[in-house]
């Protein structure tokens, strides 16, 4: 069952939450989750000639698939059950708790954070983080280190790191950003990231997934796909994830902080009705090659 609803706007973005918010509305916010809204891009803004003649407003469809309704089923008598024997529950462990332990990979080598000079940049990037922790009162945090060439990998693991990670790891990103600036100097740039209990790896197995059920969609429907705003680091995940998949491709629009991945069939193809290219022709992007949050598209 398809559930629809349009917004406009004077940009792209007010249009996306006005349709947003029309949608909410009309289901209630507790019938399904933000994250499974999806959207098309009806028509893009357009400015007036001299100000007065022509233009339109940006159009943007939201849309989110539910489950149809089922009929209900004839109450039937319950037959009475033996008593099981009470079985002791297990307690259960805090969010934060299991985000904290972080598993690095054998190939990598690490040291303790201990061991790292003070006065190198890795060591002004530990310190500079010990004291962000110290703040948001996370004690007792392990931190690993992998030192490379003009750069280094943080692994972070303790008890209440939950915090640190933030919505959808937007904290994460901001705090691995800051500690990369304190690390650098005129000697050129130097980069750091944070990895708290596989979080990243974790994101991009989700993100990769979520490309491929959104492309298959693509191509099964013929239309349009429209994904939440992603920081560029997050948009490279899914092009590069829809680039391996024959028949969609992907670009981005939007500026700043409301840049999204909009997921297309080739050649406008609906239904399987045009075969595209194979996807072997294309070249695979190195992940290697692109920082991030270096040009992403």
């Amino acid at each position: 069952m398809l559930k629809e609803q349009t917004g406009f706007g004077s940009t792209i973005e007010e249009a996306y939450e006005q349709a947003k918010t029309n949608l909410i509305l009309e289901l209630g916010a507790e019938k399904f989750s933000e994250d499974d809204i999806q959207f098309d891009i009806i028509e893009m803004p357009k400015k007036k000639t001299l100000g007065i003649f022509g233009g339109c407003k940006a159009e943007v469809k939201a849309f989110i698939e539910l489950p149809d309704p089922k009929k209900p089923k004839a109450n039937k008598p319950k037959k009475d059950k033996k008593p099981n024997k009470a079985k002791a529950e297990k307690p259960q462990k805090a969010t934060a708790e299991v985000e904290a332990k972080t598993t690095i990979p054998e190939d990598i080598v690490t040291v303790s954070a201990d061991e790292i000079a003070p006065d190198s940049r890795a060591g002004k990037a530990i310190a500079y983080l010990k004291n962000i922790l110290a703040q948001l009162g996370c004690e007792n945090i392990e931190i690993k280190v992998a030192e490379k060439e003009n750069g280094a990998a943080l692994y972070l693991s303790g008890d209440g790191l939950g915090v640190v990670i933030g919505r959808r790891g937007e904290t994460l990103d901001a705090l691995q950003y800051l500690t990369s600036l304190s690390a650098n100097s005129a000697s050129g740039y130097y980069k750091v990231t944070i990895n708290i209990g596989n979080y990243r790896e974790r994101r991009e197995q989700a993100l990769t997934s979520l490309a491929r059920r959104i492309s298959n969609q693509v191509l099964r429907t013929g239309r349009n796909r429209t994904l939440e705003p992603m920081n560029p680091y997050e948009r490279r995940i899914i092009h590069t994830a829809v680039q391996e998949i024959e028949g969609v491709t992907s670009n981005s629009i939007g500026e700043g902080s409301g840049r999204r991945v909009v997921i297309s069939a080739v050649g406008g193809r609906k239904g399987g009705a045009q075969k595209a290219a194979p996807v072997e022709a294309r070249e695979p992007k190195k992940d290697s090659e692109i920082p991030l949050y270096g040009k992403i598209n």
